[in-house]
């Protein structure tokens, strides 16, 4: 798993249902930053980006979205009885100044160094797991090193 500045922290996303939230401001305010979404498009959208292995509860969903409006960090809209919510500006200028894995979601650019950091953690993750590791998923890896092997 990945902390703050991309750095690699021992464990993966399954653990952290027992982190109360660590990170999940970044994944809302990115998910949100696009379209509007309710919390139910957040856990599924987090569910799809991390195949499964990660769909936070509403306890920790809404509870969440609560202090990110309070903190003037996502706006609301009221539609058809649901409530809708925005990354607002103050938001997005969190997400601009703050480095996270997921920086995809919100369409960040991401410049060659923050690309290189993210493969050494990447690498670091994929190591540490190696033992989960298909054997598609290992031919994969390595037609990835033969592609980087033309870097001199």
């Amino acid at each position: 798993m990945f902390g703050p500045k991309g750095r690699y922290m021992h464990g993966g996303m399954h653990h952290m249902h027992g982190m109360r939230g660590f990170g999940l401001k970044y994944w809302i305010l990115g998910i949100a930053s696009e379209n509007e979404v309710t919390g139910a498009d957040i856990a599924n959208r987090i569910g799809e980006i991390t195949k499964g292995n990660w769909v936070p509860s509403p306890g920790i969903i809404y509870p969440t979205l609560t202090a990110l409006y309070s903190e003037n960090y996502v706006e609301l809209a009221e539609k058809n009885n649901k409530k809708y919510y925005k990354t607002t500006e103050a938001g997005k200028k969190l997400l601009d100044d703050s480095y996270f894995p997921w920086d995809e979601i919100s369409g960040k650019k991401n410049d060659l160094d923050d690309i290189i950091v993210q493969m050494e953690n990447y690498s670091q993750y994929l190591l540490d797991n190696l033992e989960k590791l298909t054997d598609d998923e290992k031919s994969k890896i390595k037609n990835i090193i033969n592609n980087l092997g033309k870097i001199n």
